[in-house]
Parts: structure tokens; sequence; C-alpha cells
């Protein structure tokens, strides 16, 4: 759909008195038709009475993914402020880096191969919209694996590495940007799904 076409639709809603739903990541890249659920159930509400039962179990999975996240680049900022030395960055980092892996891996595998494609079958018109998020998850594994690569080297590193470091600081960046964007869009499409049904 064009930029055109979209405002289009949205200028008809808002003649109809209706406005367009808008997701909550400012680059989010979810059209406002796929949006026909999280307008029935917007973010305000995903932890009412009515529907935390059915959404909390999601949404505190990737809180857990954002605050392991949010935990691994303070400490790399932390190492690249000087306020760490080596020995402790490298004890400190190296172990976290492996959790948020396997976290990661552990969540888009049930996601990629149950709850993505039973969505998909539920509501057919938001197929496009996981197939954004599939392709996030196959970046996010070329990341992650470049990633665990990188964290090996640290953990059998003797010596003080900064170039080493360097480039853990940036596939963190990297994943952390990412997510950020695949963590909302896909709230924006699943957590209505899961309160609804």
């Amino acid at each position: 759909m064009t930029a055109s076409t979209q405002n289009s639709n949205a200028q008809n809603r808002a003649d109809e008195g209706l406005l367009a739903p808008t997701p909550r990541h400012p680059e989010s890249r979810l059209q406002s038709e796929w949006l026909f659920l999280y307008d029935k159930l917007p973010p305000e509400q995903w932890f009412s009475n009515d529907y935390v039962y059915k959404t909390s179990f999601w949404l505190s999975i990737h809180a857990d993914i954002r605050k392991r996240q949010h935990v691994l680049i303070q400490i790399s900022d932390a190492y690249h402020a000087g306020d760490i030395e080596w020995l402790e960055y490298r004890s400190q980092i190296s172990p976290r880096i492996n959790q948020y892996i396997f976290k990661l891996h552990q969540h888009h595998n049930i996601e990629d191969t149950g709850y993505f494609p039973q969505f998909m079958r539920m509501y057919p018109q938001l197929k496009a919209g996981f197939e954004i998020l599939d392709r996030d998850h196959v970046h996010l594994d070329t990341l992650l694996n470049e990633l665990q690569v990188l964290n090996s080297r640290l953990a059998s590193s003797n010596t003080e590495d900064k170039a080493l470091v360097e480039l853990l600081h940036q596939r963190l960046m990297d994943a952390s940007e990412l997510l950020l964007q695949h963590l909302t869009d896909e709230e924006d499409l699943v957590i209505p799904i899961l309160g609804l049904n």
C-alpha cells in the first residue's frame, strides 16, 4: 500500500468520525488496517482486569528481554566509561549475553513454530504483518549468532581486547535497535489477539 493510499484511508476514517489506530512505535512498519484488533483492545487496556490474565505472560517475557538488554548495555557503557575494569566487565557481561541469546532464541522458536502460524490461520488478513516479524527473527538470528561468536572470543580472552569490546557493544546496540521496533510491533499485533480470544 502506498503512502497516498494510507493517507486517503486515514482521511476517510477521519471523515467518518473514526480515528485510525496508530502503532506505539513512531517508525512502526504496521499498516493501520492491520490494527483492527488493536483498535478494539488498545494498550491502555492490556493490563486491565478483563484482559491481564491473557496478556500478562507475553508482556512479561518482553519486559524480561528488554531488562536483560538494558543490563547488558549498562555493563558495556560502564566499561567504556572506565567505571569497571576488564576482568569485572568480562565476568559480568559474558554469562548474561549467553542467557540473553538463549532466551531470545527460545522465545522466537515458540513464536515461529506455534503462535505465529496459529495467529495467521485465525486472522489471514494479518499475514503480511507476521511476515515482517518473521523477517525480523531471521535478521535477529544473524545478529545473535555474531554476538555469540564474539562472546565466545571474550570468554576465552585472557588479555584486555578493546577492539573486541567495541564489536560486542556494536552488536548489542544493533540488536537493541531492532528489538525496540520488533517487540513493539509484535505487541501491537499479538496482544489484542491474546486478549480478545
